[in-house]
């Protein structure tokens, strides 16, 4: 007992980014392609040939989550796969693929096999898989294959003993009257015998325990990773490193808004020390360095052009302050 409790510790010490389910559910298509594609088309021959530069740039850049080369027929085709741990909205999933799969189709101009992986139980429920226009004369088709993975039989996938496979494993329909908690643990189990070499087997076994976070809070989740598979995953490595980079650009992003800020603030000092003959800096900076919103500096620059009293201007300073508030 007291060691399941320890373990426990150890679980709610690790702190994973917001997007550990994106990284984590992509991963494989890279590690084990060829299981993946086959997952994805069933039982229909090919050859993988490459993994395919995903940016799709037109003026503004897209990226699609997997994109690979493969052989069918002797011919080559593209594999697109978007992985969705929820509906996706504004735009919605059908209009981010389609637009998708048309520059997809004007950058490389090859046939696109698309499909949509839904992670999560309550999501794609209403997606129908494609556009459908039927308007004589402009007719147009786009479809592409919807996959839940909570209406795959998770025991018919463990039996494949596909590493790739595990990591999606919790999140497929459990073996007939076993609960969610004991079925994640099932799929620990089988995990953990696969014959594989060490490293591997600790990276699907921390991929399947971020991936059951989505059906399982994690407290509640029986098996749990021990320190030792942790520090010696390279996956977990990733994930943090991802997480940490990911910060880091959200804290340049702030950081170009707020020097943005800062210089818009500098000019409208400027402005009104030449304006109204006199150094407003004392008695403006304080004021405008309150401001938290970027678009309210702009309009107070807007209004520092054609103030009439340095007064009036102060007071505007002031509204927008205490509307703040």
């Amino acid at each position: 007992m007291k060691e399941q409790e320890n373990t426990q510790t150890q679980t709610d010490t690790i702190i994973l980014p917001h997007q550990r389910f994106d990284i984590v559910a992509k991963d494989p298509f890279y590690t084990y392609p060829e299981t993946m594609i086959q997952f994805l088309m069933g039982n229909k021959d090919f050859e993988f040939i490459d993994h395919v530069d995903t940016n799709l740039t037109n003026v503004d850049v897209r990226q699609m989550d997997i994109l690979v080369k493969v052989l069918i027929d002797e011919k080559p085709v593209l594999i697109h796969c978007e992985i969705q741990t929820d509906d996706s909205v504004n735009p919605n999933m059908v209009q981010r693929n389609v637009g998708y799969i048309g520059r997809c189709y004007e950058k490389y101009g090859l046939p696109i096999y698309s499909y949509v992986l839904y992670l999560r139980s309550t999501a794609g429920a209403r997606d129908p898989g494609g556009y459908f226009q039927d308007i004589p004369g402009h007719r147009l088709i786009v479809e592409y294959q919807v996959i839940r993975l909570n209406e795959i039989d998770g025991e018919e996938i463990l039996q494949t003993q596909q590493p790739g496979l595990m990591p999606f494993t919790p999140l497929m329909r459990p073996r007939k009257g076993m609960s969610g908690i004991n079925w994640t643990t099932h799929c620990v189990e089988v995990t953990k015998a696969l014959p594989v070499d060490t490293p591997t087997r600790n990276n699907l076994l921390v991929e399947l325990w971020v991936m059951s976070g989505l059906r399982h809070e994690r407290q509640n989740l029986i098996e749990t990773l021990s320190e030792d598979i942790v520090n010696n995953s390279s996956v977990y490595e990733m994930i943090i490193e991802r997480g940490m980079e990911r910060g880091m650009e959200r804290g340049m992003e702030q950081g170009i808004q707020q020097g943005v800020k800062e210089g818009i603030i500098e000019a409208i000092v400027v402005l009104l020390d030449k304006r109204f003959e006199m150094n407003t800096t004392p008695v403006l900076i304080p004021l405008l360095e309150t401001i938290g919103d970027l678009q309210q500096v702009k309009q107070l620059f807007q209004e520092a052009l054609d103030v009439e009293h340095l007064e009036d201007f102060i007071r505007s300073v002031q509204t927008i302050q205490n509307g703040a508030k």
